[in-house]
């Protein structure tokens, strides 16, 4: 009898230990990624594990979903929220950040623009804002058709250049965080910003070797605005990114077997 009495309670517990794991998991906040390859981790090799919304993730303890593609513009990114599977993220996620508007001039006529800005003549810039702001304006609104409830965050257009291009680089995202603060302010509450830009103005040293995308050091920064964020709205309390798996930087993959060899002759 006592045998059996031990072996009931011993399966209750387990059951009440699987019940309370289940319920544990379900009160994470889904923390899904929207855009470009500045959300997909381009910058570190090992993106999946080391960038910035990882580092969020595993920080807060959210549950971590990623749906940016690498070199996503903001008609690549609407086009996006078709898909069902993407939308089916957006349902379910209770925070969703978003990164895009850079790829939309910097995959247009880039060497045009290029020209402009040394002219100071803006108008092919105004053009691409247009069309970004009628992007981002159905973006914003579909999102909030699928999941009316969820905090979105907006990141903020970096240009951390200092060689030639930078003129076509600090026209280009000035244009585009005009248009994130201005449909704010016609629109307010629709999501908060994030000043990634502001964060990494000047910081050449969170650059990846193709001087466009944030380094290991580069995603530590944004994890950290992105943590300050949440803090700020009551869904975190941590602002130091917690880190499980160090970045990798492209250029360490590449002198990876010399840096091998070196290991093995000392």
């Amino acid at each position: 009898m006592k045998k059996t009495l031990s072996v009931i309670l011993a399966v209750i517990m387990l059951v009440s230990v699987c019940i309370t794991g289940a319920y544990a998991d379900d009160e994470k906040l889904n923390y899904l990624l929207l855009g470009d390859s500045i959300a997909h981790g381009a910058g570190v090799l090992n993106s999946g594990e080391a960038c910035y919304g990882r580092m969020v993730a595993n920080t807060n303890g959210y549950n971590y979903i990623n749906d940016s593609i690498n070199g996503q513009r903001s008609n690549n990114l609407l086009s996006t929220l078709n898909n069902s599977k993407v939308i089916n993220d957006i349902k379910n996620a209770d925070i969703i950040s978003i990164s895009i508007g850079g790829n939309d001039y910097l995959k247009s006529n880039f060497f045009k623009l290029l020209f402009c800005s040394f002219f100071g003549y803006e108008e092919p810039f105004r053009e691409i804002q247009k069309n970004f702001l009628d992007n981002f304006s159905a973006i914003i609104a579909k999102i909030k058709s699928a999941n009316p409830d969820a905090l979105i965050l907006v990141q903020t257009v970096y240009n951390m250049r200092f060689d030639f291009i930078k003129p076509a680089n600090e026209i280009g995202s000035k244009f585009l965080n005009e248009v994130f603060e201005n449909y704010l302010e016609e629109n307010p509450g629709s999501y908060v910003i994030v000043d990634v830009a502001s964060a990494l103005h000047g910081r050449s040293d969170c650059l990846a070797i193709d001087t466009i995308h944030p380094n290991g050091k580069g995603n530590i920064v944004i994890a950290g605005c992105v943590l300050e964020t949440l803090k700020n709205e009551g869904l975190g309390t941590a602002t130091e990114p917690v880190i499980l798996e160090k970045p990798i930087e492209q250029y360490e993959f590449a002198l990876l077997p010399i840096i091998k060899l070196f290991e093995a002759i000392n």
